[in-house]
């Protein structure tokens, strides 16, 4: 990382020397030529292509993302507890949970969701490491009619059940939007053990309320006032391990968030003001009457307070900077971790000019941003990332992106003081992480065809990593990994025939995620559960109503021990569904029919879990 330094250097050099020319649509831009395969942003259209229920559905659907029973992502080598997960501007992530449970958000409130791969920490905060899911819940402020009504209804295997309605008002300076869903899941399905055996999975019940609530007010022009809550509350089953089963233990959660934001777009000359305040309520409980040694009964309260200030626009009239700061206070009362408090004040900054050109090239860009967080339990860092770009406009559309970033995770309050129980323990020695990582994609589009590629490496520090650990009775416990190197090529392509009528697309990932750290039995061996080989493809005919997708998904084998001498298998499912949707009596209504694991895989995400087999869904919506 010698040359890191002055790279930085001479990329801020450019940045002010091309100050001078960049154009006043420099935002606009931006966002257009930014995009690479490290970035992906999922729609409305996309959700209805997969008949996504919660956020973890549409998200699954990215190569290289995997979500696990609890609703918490992966990325690439990192797991949950380094993905920032941002909705609306809150920051969900506490550091009392390993990661936040995407699958708790129904999408019928979302409108658009941003994965940004690789190390963000100097634009979202220092545990960014592995990556940034963006979240932008619906606002209606574009609808013909004043009020609008919605409904969905889902029916499927196991007696799974899904009720949403929503309701969207707009009218002069008033938008709101509410929303209710209700889930429901019998969950206790057949599958076929290590030794062959069929059983059924016990206590695996699901029961969710879901109520999200937002209203935006127009003060004046250009002046807006947001403001949001969310509820959700769940008393679930949980099974256990197949060879530790926990037939009546109980999971419940009771989650509430508020949200208030106020935008004003010119505050002085153009530089626009965003100020939020927002308030996490989080509190997680489970018992199991039957553990080892007595019940157990756990209950974890997670609060946190955030306060964000941000300015951005131009300086005479060429260069364009944002800038803010963040206050997060973070505080967990939980009977096993006790009382702790974490507070973090943050600063951050960025800079970023393009250049038009009128060769090959028809625009250059680049950027550098910083951001200095001071944490009152772990050392300050400061994390930098320089992006450049390149891009050719014509026939063939071209564009080069490549991202050089440094990153920095404390260990959360789980890991450091998770008490011993039947299953985990945490590690109080742990170290925070430290990060560095770049990327360079190169992405082409023709007429009906694009293809993407993109080379990415990390290079971590401590990586703090979750595993069995043979010597305390294989607990799950927290260590600090002393060096880890990972890099891989993440590939994509579409083709879309006859005016969107057939549409294929298939995404790719290769990746040699290695510990590197100074054991002997460990040196050179793949960290558990990051597949080498993850292929994703995705096959779409429309005609007029109907729509058909057919999915193939390809996961390649994952050692699941660090010695890598346990192992489950590659696996490949294959999901399909058809939807129709079909105006009746002034009302626009949607159905579809799915099945996932068509071919009746038997399989495991993680060792000693189970999966479901084939399973049915059908779902009708409305709206009007």
């Amino acid at each position: 990382m010698k040359w890191f330094k002055p790279l930085t250097l001479v990329v801020l050099m450019f940045t002010l020397l091309v100050g001078p020319v960049w154009a006043q649509e420099a935002e606009e831009q931006e966002e257009k030529s930014s995009k690479s395969t490290s970035e992906v942003i999922l729609t409305e259209e996309d959700f209805q292509k997969h008949n996504c229920d919660n956020v973890g559905d549409a998200l699954q659907t990215i190569s290289g993302v995997s979500v696990n029973s609890s609703g918490e992502i992966s990325l690439r080598d990192v797991s949950a507890s380094k993905v920032v997960v941002i909705m609306d501007g809150q920051r969900l992530n506490t550091p009392g949970s390993v990661g936040v449970n995407v699958a708790s958000l129904p999408i019928t409130n979302i409108e658009k969701i941003e994965l940004l791969r690789g190390g963000r920490s100097a634009q979202y905060g220092a545990d960014a490491v592995g990556g940034v899911i963006l979240i932008t819940t619906k606002t209606e402020t574009e609808s013909i009619k004043p009020m609008n009504y919605g409904f969905q209804v889902s029916y499927g295997s196991y007696n799974r059940q899904t009720y949403n309605i929503n309701h969207s008002y707009n009218k002069k300076r008033l938008n709101t939007f509410i929303s209710l869903q209700r889930d429901l899941w019998d969950g206790d399905f057949p599958y076929t053990d290590y030794y062959g055996n069929e059983k059924i999975l016990k206590n695996n019940e699901q029961s969710s309320y879901n109520l999200f609530a937002k209203a935006g007010y127009r003060l004046a022009e250009g002046k807006n006032l947001s403001l949001s809550t969310n509820w959700y509350n769940a008393d679930n089953g949980t099974p256990g391990m197949i060879d530790n089963p926990t037939p009546n233990a109980r999971l419940r959660y009771d989650n509430k968030s508020y949200n208030l934001t106020y935008d004003q777009a010119v505050l002085f000359r153009d530089f626009n003001l965003k100020a939020q305040s927002y308030f996490l309520d989080y509190e997680t409980k489970f018992d199991d009457p039957d553990a080892l040694g007595g019940g157990t009964h756990s209950d974890h309260d997670n609060y946190a307070l955030g306060l964000e200030l941000q300015q951005g626009g131009t300086i005479g009239e060429f260069l364009n900077v944002s800038y803010g700061y963040s206050y997060r206070n973070d505080r967990i009362e939980s009977t096993d971790v006790g009382e702790k408090t974490r507070n973090t004040h943050s600063a951050h900054t960025s800079f970023t000019g393009i250049l038009p050109l009128g060769g090959f090239i028809s625009q250059l860009e680049s950027s550098i941003a910083l951001r200095y967080d001071a944490t009152s339990d772990f050392e300050n860092a400061l994390s930098p990332r320089l992006s450049l770009s390149a891009v050719h406009q014509g026939v063939l559309n071209l564009s080069l992106v490549s991202h050089i970033a440094k990153s920095y995770k404390a260990p959360s309050f789980n890991d450091l003081y998770w008490p011993r129980d039947a299953f985990a323990v945490g590690n109080p020695n742990l170290m925070p992480e430290d990060g560095f990582n770049y990327d360079i994609g190169l992405t082409a589009g023709l007429k009906g065809l694009s293809v993407s590629a993109n080379y990415f490496r990390n290079e971590i520090d401590n990586l703090i990593l979750w595993a069995q650990d043979p010597f305390m009775d294989n607990l799950w416990t927290p260590k600090n990994i002393s060096e880890t190197s990972t890099q891989g090529v993440e590939t994509s392509g579409t083709l879309d025939l006859f005016n969107n009528s057939l549409v294929l697309n298939a995404e790719y990932t290769y990746m040699k995620a290695l510990d590197k750290g100074p054991d002997p039995n460990r040196h050179n061996k793949y960290i558990t559960y990051r597949p080498k080989n993850k292929l994703d493809l995705t096959s779409t005919i429309r005609f007029k109503g109907l729509e058909w997708n057919f999915m193939v998904h390809y996961v390649g084998l994952r050692y699941t021990n660090p010695a890598n001498t346990l192992w489950l298998p590659q696996v490949t499912t294959y999901d399909t569904n058809i939807s129709y949707r079909f105006p009746l009596l002034k009302i626009q209504w949607a159905s579809t029919l799915e099945v996932t694991n068509l071919m009746d895989e038997n399989y495991m995400k993680v060792r000693g879990t189970a999966e479901p087999g084939r399973m049915y869904k059908i779902t009708l919506g409305a709206n009007f």
